[in-house]
């Protein structure tokens, strides 16, 4: 590793297999990203009420379909207030969970953290011990999950396993990658 280069983030909790949290680990610095103005149609995407009811449940399966406007412990954070938080050089965790080929810039990967199960599954004991080396074991650390767009739930059900693992500033990014890519905002080759 070079000289001032950022250590590799720990692997995300793992679905099955044994999990071994390894040395705790920094998150990586926070992207700088132009200053930004979200155009009302990115907005209008965040926002699109479907009339679902916000629940403290993980969602099994069918993870494709219109999600709350709110979610349980967590709060919605649009495209505009994550682009300033980021330009502001403010510390955060920033987790994506769909696992595509395309992820915002800074993102750890840890799609495992979306599946469905309950709140005393292995994978969410995995996951606060993943969330632990992450965070520094820092739990108001802000955290802010996020997958494709508004009808998807991956990101919501990451953000419930966040709550219950004992984190105090949890955000759902709703619009997700749709939402940033139609704000211009630059997206990244995922890893990166």
């Amino acid at each position: 590793m070079e000289p001032g280069a950022v250590p590799p983030p720990p692997p995300p909790p793992e679905a099955a297999g044994n999990f071994d949290p390894g040395p705790p680990a920094s998150p990586p610095p926070a992207p700088q990203f132009p200053a930004t103005v979200v155009p009302p149609q990115v907005t209008q995407l965040e926002t699109q009420d479907f009339g679902v009811i916000p629940t403290e449940t993980l969602r099994p399966g069918q993870f494709h379909a219109p999600t709350p406007i709110l979610i349980p412990g967590a709060q919605v954070v649009s495209t505009q207030a994550l682009a300033d938080a980021l330009n502001s050089g403010m510390r955060v965790v920033l987790i994506d969970v769909l696992g595509g080929s395309y992820s915002l810039p800074g993102a750890l990967m840890a799609p495992a953290l979306a599946q469905g199960g309950h709140f005393q599954d292995r994978l969410q004991q995995q996951a606060g011990q993943w969330l632990g080396q992450v965070t520094g074991g820092d739990a108001s650390l802000p955290v802010i999950l996020y997958c494709s767009d508004p009808m998807c739930w991956l990101s919501y059900n990451a953000a419930l396993r966040v709550v219950a693992a004992g984190y105090t500033n949890v955000y759902w990014y709703r619009g997700g990658l749709h939402a940033w890519q139609m704000a211009g905002l630059q997206l990244v080759p995922a890893g990166f």
